[in-house]
């Protein structure tokens, strides 16, 4: 699986801060996030402001879909450009959903956008002589959003879409019969036709996708094989004696290194602190029992999003809670500020 390394100093790209040195695949894209404009929503908001927002969303932050609670990749470093901030984000694959929305990605290109996601803890009217608008001078971000091409923020606006052009083709589409005809390179085999080029392609990739899944299996079986056993073993591998295409795949991976993932857990320090505030929870007035503690704990954990909570500001707007720092908090021996004492 090839690693993409997101710090490009030998590419004059400076500047940068890093919080992820490598991304998995090489779906990585660059957008403007913020910058010290007036947005639609008429708010103001520093670039101090951002900058001090972004250690927490570099670290616990997700790239997600249109606003949605659909986490989409990872911010993986940002800097400061002219006053506006600026982040590299790399981009799942292991979804049908992923797949779909870098398509989206790559056809908007740089007409593409981001949106931030947070709770303003620090505001202020402020006016000249045309207008008055809303500056915020804290923020609690938590996630930026693909929003296509209506961003809140005029200036946040996609810079660079890595892979945003086709890439090569390792087989031959010739048009036929009004058809796009997808053919083997070495022996013309025919493997199928479709109604436009995009579908052509997307066959080819598809191709791709399938051997590239079976030369991931043979480097876990060999993987293994030498995990099992420091003495010398032939391995057998009927298919890389087939497909020197697969030897070629195995060997890149090699080469360049593989990304192993780890489904990230809380912890026992962290669960045992959850259930124990949990329990705190259930003491304050209006609050119903917590059924089951465990699981109350687990959903928070691994679904933080579903724990946002809208409230009424004593002004009469509206703000929202984050539930990724409830979950943090709720790992705390202290908990939450409104249990701190009990």
């Amino acid at each position: 699986m090839a690693v993409s390394t997101i710090n490009k100093d030998s590419e004059g790209d400076t500047g940068w801060i890093v919080y992820r040195p490598e991304w998995y695949n090489d779906r990585i894209m660059e957008t403007y996030i913020s910058s010290p404009v007036i947005d639609k929503q008429n708010d103001k908001i520093p670039t101090d402001t951002i900058k001090e927002a972004m250690d927490f969303y570099m670290k616990y932050g997700v790239y997600s879909y249109r606003h949605e609670e659909q986490p989409i990749g990872l911010p993986l470093a940002y800097k400061v450009k002219d006053e506006k901030i600026k982040i590299r984000v790399g981009i799942h694959n292991k979804l049908s959903m992923h797949n779909k929305i870098w398509d989206e990605i790559k056809e908007f290109g740089s007409k593409g956008a981001s949106s931030i996601r947070g709770e303003a803890m620090d505001q202020e009217k402020v006016c000249d002589e045309e207008s008055c608008h809303n500056q915020i001078n804290e923020l609690d971000l938590w996630s930026v959003s693909w929003v296509g091409d209506s961003p809140a923020n005029p200036d946040a606006t996609v810079r660079e879409v890595a892979m945003a052009k086709t890439s090569k083709i390792e087989k031959i589409i010739e048009r036929k019969d009004g058809k796009y005809c997808l053919y083997a390179k070495k022996d013309r085999k025919l493997l199928g036709c479709h109604d436009t080029k995009a579908g052509a392609i997307r066959q080819e990739r598809a191709i791709q996708a399938r051997r590239f899944s079976k030369s991931n299996e043979l480097l876990d079986d060999i993987l293994k094989t030498i995990k099992k056993s420091c003495t010398p073993r032939v391995i057998k591998t009927d298919s890389l004696k087939k497909s020197n295409d697969l030897l070629d795949d195995v060997m890149r991976m090699i080469k360049f290194g593989t990304f192993i993932t780890k489904k990230k857990t809380p912890g026992v320090t962290w669960f045992n602190n959850c259930r124990m505030n949990a329990m705190k929870i259930e003491r304050l007035p209006g609050r119903k029992q917590i059924r089951d503690k465990r699981a109350f704990c687990s959903e928070l954990w691994y679904n933080p999003g579903r724990f946002d909570q809208t409230y009424k500001k004593p002004d009469g707007s509206t703000g929202k809670t984050s539930g990724m720092q409830f979950r943090l908090d709720m790992g705390t021996s202290s908990g939450p500020s409104g249990l701190h004492g009990r």
